[in-house]
């Protein structure tokens, strides 16, 4: 217990606090300008001062200690704060300034009742497509630059000169964009009086407000939007005493909910209006709801009783919520009687959930964000973009190296951002991380740093893995990996001795034939260290998309029902059918479905009739899309329900306009199997509506058309909200049976599974036991990918996603801010490379495929090896699935995004 007297009355406090903390616990206010409790205190405004035993100094930079006798307001005190307030003020217009509670209780001190001041001169204000800053309002309280270094890792902000000629400045080069700024809008959180403004302001007093969950990437933020109709603003959700950062995209990116894109109301091809053959070329009609969901009834049953139930396929999507994903999948099982049902994580972590069962017995992140952030010793990742893909995450591993110590590895064939926070970076080639990983575990083994109690309590087959791994070549590896030996030693030595350690991936490692091998051998690397099933370990895919981790949950993969049932499990399908039980002879289909990839091929050879799409754009995703562009073209019906007219949309019978997620409850299942749930700002726009109810009035319709009476305990299709398909997922679904509606609705973070009603889930899996009963050790070797470089294309071309975009581009494409920043398909290369074609930042270049080719602009960098290339899928003019192979992991069916031959052409 501490003891101080404040203005002559004694406190007692039970730990050691800024003084500035212990007068406010006082109920005494010192004013304050500089101080935040979410950074470290830098002393700067000197508003703050006190007398402390006779001695002046500023509060929020000292600590209270027994005995202290503390002075927060006298006549003296106050003289002083107020040169230092005219000094911080002296320049700044009061009647621009941002008014905040702060502020004017600061205000309020001195006394200041006219806010109205001239500008004493005017100051630069220097801009990005995004915020301003505005000179002539900024007081130097350094705020920003603390924030910006402490918080996000980045070193944008920064003062220049000395005295009266001292100055906020950006970078060296004074823009934004050199300087490095990553858009975050951090700066506009902590800038008291404006100085750093969103460009985007709202208007009017009739502000909507809602706090929900991003709808961009796996890390699942959670933020707070504000409309005025026809603008939006995104600020973070703060929980606690820490801040939560959000990423251009979260912050900036959601202008497209307004968009006159969006698609307004059905429409349907005049030549089904007509009753006559197909033709693509018939035009677009516009139609009423009820027109339109009977056309696609009565196309879907025309085509099952012709067909079958397996010649019609349903995609269901990543960016919808979990009760919509389970919906559709409950339709095609349930009513149409097909498992051809799927979505984009078979593009992406297909391999990660084959591999890690397989290894473990469950294919999720095992470990939280947070638990990896606070509690590792050492981070491993490997794969996985992480600053640009996952950008919070990135920026909280960033935080962790600063503020921690961690060690980070980082092993990449491009030196990416993360990279430079590393304790050491392996410019692996590409394709060889079953090579690197196996040699990591030599290493280990020979070194005796492997967990041996470990093994041998939680472990399986590990005398056959060590026997196989004593036996490679290791030179051979090494050489194969372009990895110095004293390099990974040193990776081996910390990955085994400092831990705990948590390995991170991503697409780097599931986008290859070998995907599934590729994880299995990161699992045996974690196994044989100890590392799986404790805090601050862990295998840790991140999931791309906002949703797929609860896509997947919910049953939309061809051979599974929600929580990872077994269609091929008797017991399982018995228990559906009591579910589910239709009137007849109710039978759920025990054929395993096809995958997307497979769907395509299945519009080529006739074995699938219809596709349903709902919020996937398989033109911009899809490996060799010119392939995926003809087998479309063969459908014999194709509905496209989504937000925009995609590319995929031009090919459809039928296109339904749905909800943005800011239009929308449900909820979203994130990267770490948190379940979040997200709440309408808005209603629906125009004349679309949830795909939660497309769905709903869908089934019905079907339900009522093929004379089909509900029977089984969850068959009805008579759900009001989404609250009443929650209360079903709880039934069906044992990992979800404790995630109530409710629980969901108190704000209760709820991590998969959650097996009884007051504990918050299970943030790590696997603490006791492996959901297999043991881990198991994998023999595996590398492989060679599908197509290599060779004389006639020389290049390798490797893929992914970049910030300022998401995915197939079909929403960021639209927010016109992003779109100043990077409107235009990019491929990367290397500047020997360059030099040798005679190519510089900026010019055109053709890229060539043994599948097709696109036109990109080109980014010269040293952070690409020579010899490789890499570019994006964002933009349809430039998309590098133009170029890449539909190869696919014989077990998992991912496509191998990030390997394929490729030659370039100059262009004039």
């Amino acid at each position: 217990m501490i003891k101080v007297k404040i203005n002559g009355k004694d406190y007692f406090f039970e730990k050691k606090l800024l003084i500035l903390q212990a007068c406010d616990l006082a109920g005494e206010y010192i004013p304050n300008l500089c101080f935040d409790k979410r950074l470290k205190p830098i002393g700067r405004c000197k508003l703050c001062i006190v007398r402390v035993n006779g001695k002046i100094m500023t509060s929020c930079e000292s600590f209270i200690e027994n005995g202290m006798e503390i002075i927060t307001d006298n006549d003296e005190l106050k003289e002083y704060r107020k040169i230092n307030f005219e000094l911080l003020f002296q320049n700044i217009s009061l009647d621009d300034i941002k008014i905040s509670n702060d502020i004017k209780k600061l205000f309020e001190y001195f006394e200041i009742k006219n806010y109205g001041n001239d500008k004493k001169y005017d100051i630069r204000k220097v801009s990005n497509p995004f915020f301003t800053f505005d000179e002539s309002l900024c007081v130097q309280c350094g705020k920003c630059v603390s924030a910006c270094r402490e918080l996000q890792g980045r070193f944008i902000w920064n003062f220049v000169f000395k005295g009266k000629k001292q100055r906020l400045s950006i970078g060296v080069d004074e823009t934004f964009e050199e300087a490095g700024c990553e858009f975050c809008g951090t700066c506009v959180d902590f800038c008291p009086t404006g100085a750093i403004s969103n460009n985007v302001k709202l208007n009017g007093d009739n502000i909507k407000t809602v706090d929900t969950v991003c709808s961009y990437c796996g890390v699942g933020c959670r933020v707070r939007l504000f409309t005025d109709g026809k603008n939006i603003n995104v600020k973070p959700i703060q929980i606690g005493e820490n801040y939560n950062s959000l990423c251009v995209k979260g912050r900036y990116g959601h202008s497209y909910i307004f968009s006159e894109d969006r698609l307004k109301t059905p429409l349907v091809r005049k030549y089904l209006l007509e009753k006559s053959n197909k033709s693509l070329d018939s035009e677009l009609i516009e139609v009423d709801w009820d027109l339109a969901l009977e056309i696609v009834v009565n196309k879907l049953i025309e085509v099952r009783n012709k067909y079958g139930a397996d010649s019609i396929g349903f995609f269901s999507s990543a960016k919808c919520t979990n009760e919509e994903n389970y919906l559709l999948q409950k339709l095609a099982r349930q009513i149409i009687g097909t498992n051809n049902i799927d979505h984009c994580a078979r593009l992406c972590h297909s391999s990660t959930v084959v591999g890690l069962i397989q290894s473990i017995g469950s294919g999720a992140m095992t470990n939280t964000m947070d638990d990896i952030i606070k509690n590792s010793k050492t981070i491993f990742i490997i794969g996985s973009n992480v600053t640009e893909q996952h950008p919070v995450f990135g920026v909280k591993i960033r935080r962790a190296v600063i503020n921690r110590n961690v060690n980070l590895i980082v092993a990449d064939p491009r030196c990416i951002d993360i990279a430079d926070f590393s304790d050491i970076y392996l410019p692996i080639r590409p394709g060889t991380d079953i090579d690197l990983i196996n040699a990591l575990c030599r290493i280990i083994i020979e070194n005796g740093w492997e967990d041996k109690e470990y093994i041998f309590e939680r472990c399986e087959n590990y005398d056959l893995f060590k026997e196989y791994i004593l036996s490679i070549n290791l030179d051979e590896y090494i050489k194969k990996t372009g990895i110095d030996y004293n390099l990974l030693f040193d990776v081996a030595k910390i990955i085994a001795t400092e831990k705990p350690t948590a390995l991170i991936w991503a697409m780097g490692i599931t986008q290859h034939t070998h995907g599934v091998d590729n994880v299995l051998a990161l699992a045996n690397l974690q196994l044989l260290t100890g590392n799986v099933g404790v805090s601050g370990g862990g295998l840790n895919p991140l999931r791309g998309q906002n949703n797929v981790q609860g896509a997947c949950d919910m049953g939309c993969l061809p051979d599974v029902f929600s929580g990872y049932q077994k269609v091929s499990d008797e017991k399982v399908i018995e228990k559906f059918e009591n579910y589910w039980k239709l009137s007849g002879n109710f039978k759920l289909n025990r054929t395993i479905g096809k995958t997307v990839t497979e769907m395509m091929d299945g519009l080529d050879d006739k074995t699938l009739r219809a596709l349903y799409i709902m919020g996937e754009n398989p033109l911009m995703t899809e490996p060799d899309v010119n392939k995926v562009e003809k087998s479309l073209k063969n459908a014999e019906f194709l509905v496209v329900q989504d937000i925009f007219p995609t590319e995929t949309s031009k090919y459809a019978d039928v296109i339904l306009p749905a909800a943005s997620f800011a239009e929308k409850e449900g909820t979203f299942t994130n990267t770490e199997r948190k379940i979040n749930l997200i709440n309408p700002l808005i209603d629906p726009l125009y004349n679309s509506k949830t795909d939660f109810e497309i769905i709903v009035l869908l089934a019905n319709r079907l339900i009522k058309k093929l004379n089909l009476i509900p029977i089984g305990d969850c068959a009805k299709w008579d759900y009001q909200k989404i609250s009443d398909v929650i209360k079903e997922i709880n039934f069906t679904t044992p990992i979800y049976r404790f995630a109530t509606y409710s629980r969901l609705k108190k704000g209760e973070d709820l991590y998969w599974p959650v097996y009884d009603e007051k504990s918050s889930g299970t943030k790590i899996l696997h603490k006791e036991r492996f959901a297999r009963g043991k881990g198991k050790f994998h023999i595996v070797s590398n492989s060679n990918p599908y197509e290599s470089p060779d004389n006639e294309y020389p290049f390798l071309l490797n893929t992914g996603r970049e910030l300022y975009h998401w995915h197939g581009g079909e929403l960021t494409r639209r927010v016109d801010e992003l779109t100043k920043v990077c409107s235009k398909p990019i491929v990367m290369i290397n500047v020997n490379d360059a030099k040798s074609y005679g190519l510089i930042d900026g010019d055109n270049i053709k890229v060539i495929s043994r599948r097709g080719e696109i036109i990109a602009k080109v980014f010269v960098t040293e952070r690409l090896k020579a010899g490789e290339l890499f570019g994006n899928f964002h933009f349809p003019e430039g998309n590098v699935n133009k170029l890449t192979v539909k190869a696919l992991d014989k077990v998992a069916k991912i496509p191998e995004y990030k390997v394929c031959a490729v030659k370039i052409e100059r262009v004039n």
